[in-house]
Parts: structure tokens; sequence; C-alpha cells
């Protein structure tokens, strides 16, 4: 690491990706256990690369240093981790000289194997701002989901029945195929929008397919809403993806001022509400309405520069069927994209994303209504 990128980390607080330790203790059994738990945090937690640095007092980032550097240093980290993460976390052992004392610098690089795990008591962690954690059930999931080892969408739902899926809207979306014959279970499960038991024979609907045909997925799904927040008042907008598009377009209506750009708003609603984090069950999709701007807050668990660099979606089984269904029926208004959604509001205002992990949400804040009304 060079001296000027050194410089920069010292001046930042600890955080999500950075830890300052005033020493580096490797001897004991348990400070071995909690050096790994913190590397597998950092790890753990979305970003990109991690660092901690020894030898920094972390409350007033005072560069205290170390005095001795035992030998084979590295070589000695790699094997702490080797034996305690799963699988082991990519990580570069250095030492730096500042203010004429030795500071070490240990890089946690961008794993593209989480969620690590420690085996010596099968916790997952991560990072809560600068303390380190165990992540939670959801979290855990997210982690799964996110390098393709577990989808929500593809997940059944043991509580539910086939009686809970809308026949009649299956058939009008996929009753094109050739192949397909009314409630065929081997065309269905291929599909995703089913899933089966074969141990006893049973058929189980899966979120994404309640999301995208059951008939009020909100009995299993209660995180699938829409909440619309307004003038002291707020609405709950329920129903199966297709529907709420379609209710919240008719309730902003009647909102919003005629010359709004609705197709903006509802395009960035409609992604939110495809795009979720549905793990998280504790929050909504909310849209908060008032002269001054529109926010639209979504449960996530990346941050906005991942999601627009890499091109992650949260849930991309919803996303290529309702791509199909848009291609056929044309009435689904997602697809503009955000780009397109900032040249809409261009001459009225900026639109604002952002990413707070701390909260778990993804922003998008529009110009509110009362630039638009006479």
């Amino acid at each position: 690491m060079n001296i000027n990128k050194l410089k920069q980390l010292l001046k930042n607080d600890e955080g999500f990706k950075l830890d300052f330790k005033l020493k580096l203790s490797l001897e004991l059994e348990s400070d071995k256990k909690e050096f790994a738990k913190d590397v597998i945090a950092i790890a753990n937690t979305p970003g990109g690369r991690g660092y901690i640095l020894f030898g920094i007092e972390d409350k007033t980032r005072v560069i205290v240093g170390i005095e001795d550097f035992p030998q084979n240093l590295e070589e000695r980290i790699q094997q702490i981790i080797a034996n305690r993460s799963v699988p082991p976390v990519p990580v570069k052992f250095e030492v730096q000289e500042i203010s004429h004392k030795m500071i070490g610098i240990l890089t946690i690089f961008k794993s593209m194997q989480v969620p690590h795990q420690m085996i010596q008591t099968g916790a997952f962690y991560v990072r809560r701002g600068s303390t380190t954690d165990k992540a939670t059930r959801h979290e855990i999931a997210n982690m799964l989901q996110q390098f393709g080892m577990l989808s929500f969408e593809n997940v059944p739902c043991r509580n539910a029945t086939l009686e809970e899926l809308d026949f009649k809207l299956i058939d009008k979306h996929i009753g094109y195929l050739n192949f397909y014959k009314k409630q065929d279970k081997l065309v269905l499960s291929t599909l995703g929008i089913i899933a089966a038991d074969f141990e006893k024979g049973i058929y189980y609907p899966t979120y994404g397919g309640l999301l995208l045909f059951g008939k009020n997925p909100q009995n299993f799904i209660p995180q699938a809403i829409i909440e619309i927040k307004y003038a002291s008042r707020i609405l709950a907008i329920t129903g199966n993806i297709s529907r709420m598009i379609e209710d919240f377009e008719n309730v902003i209506k009647q909102i919003v001022p005629q010359d709004y750009p609705i197709i903006g708003l509802i395009e960035v609603v409609s992604n939110a509400i495809i795009h979720r984090n549905y793990w998280n069950s504790s929050q909504y999709t909310s849209v908060s309405i008032t002269q001054d701007y529109i926010k639209v807050c979504n449960p996530t668990s990346y941050e906005y520069r991942e999601v627009k660099e890499d091109n992650i979606r949260s849930n991309p089984w919803l996303y290529s069927r309702l791509l199909i269904i848009q291609q056929k029926e044309k009435e689904f208004h997602f697809g503009i994209g955000l780009g397109k959604t900032k040249e809409l509001f261009k001459s009225k205002g900026e639109v604002q994303i952002q990413t707070n992990l701390s909260e778990g949400l993804f922003e998008v804040c529009l110009p509110g209504t009362g630039i638009y009304e006479v």
C-alpha cells in the first residue's frame, strides 16, 4: 500500500470496511478467534476491499505504532484464517512506516465466496458500523443469494397450496406456450412458479410464483407491500406485483399534479418492488410524497455503486419473468431505467440515489409535487 492511500484511510472513521487496532495479538486462542471474527465480518459486509490497521488508537486515530513484528507474520495470519474461516478469506499483510512509526496493514480483498463462516462457532459475522456482530437470518440469506447459492424467488412456500395461485392469470401469460396445458405441474415447476416435494409427492407455489401470480401473496409474504405516505395519511397497496403496479398508478394519479412525470415515479417504484430484498421481513417499500420531495425507500443489501457497476439484481428470476410478460402484454412500466428517470426530472431538479447500509435501505429522492402545481 502506498503512503497516500494509507494517509487517506487514517483520515476516515472506523466503519463497515475499516477497523483500527492498537495492538496485534495472536498468541492466545481467544486472540486468534477475535482476529478471525473481525476478518470474516469485513469480508462478509458488502463493498470493496476492507482494511484493519494495527498500531492505531481506534477512538482518536493517534498513530502509536508497533515496535516489533514477528517473523513470518503474514504466513501465520494466513494459517490462522485458513483454520478458522470456511472458505478462507483472501488477505494480505504488510508493514508501513508513517510518522517514524511502524504500523501493520491487513488488506481484506473483496471475496467472491461470501458468506464466510467461523469454523469453531458455526456463526457468520458482519460489520454494523464500526462493530462486529453475528449476521441475522435474512443477512445470511442475502449473502447466499448474492453469489447464486440461494434465491428467494425459487424457495417453495410450504405454508401455501396451489389454490393460492391465480391460474387465470397464469393462463393469460403463459397459455401461448404450445406445450402448456392448464395446471400442467411439470411446466409450472420448470418455469419456477411451483416446486415439488418429491418425497411427499406434493407441489408448493414458490415465493416468486406467489409474487407474480398469487391471489394474495401478502398472506405469506407480508413485507411485499407498497406503503404510500402523504398528507398525514398512510395507504397500503397489496396484491401480486402486476396488480400492485396498476393500483399504485391509479392511486398516484389522484395525488400528484397532472403534469408530474408519473412514468418516472412508476419506474422507480416498479424496480423497487421487483429488486427489493425480500429476505428482509421487517420493512416495506415506502413512498413518501411531499411538496418538496418524493422519496422511495426500499430494503436492500447492496450499495448503489455495486448495483450500478456490477449490474446486480436482487431477484433475477422475477426480473426475467416480468420482462417476458412485458414483451407480450406491454402492461408494465419498468424498463426505462433510472437514467431515463433522471432525464424526465432534469428541468425540475436532481434525482438523488443513495444507499444507507446501516438501515438496509436503497433510497431514490425525486423532486416534490410543489414545483408542478399551478
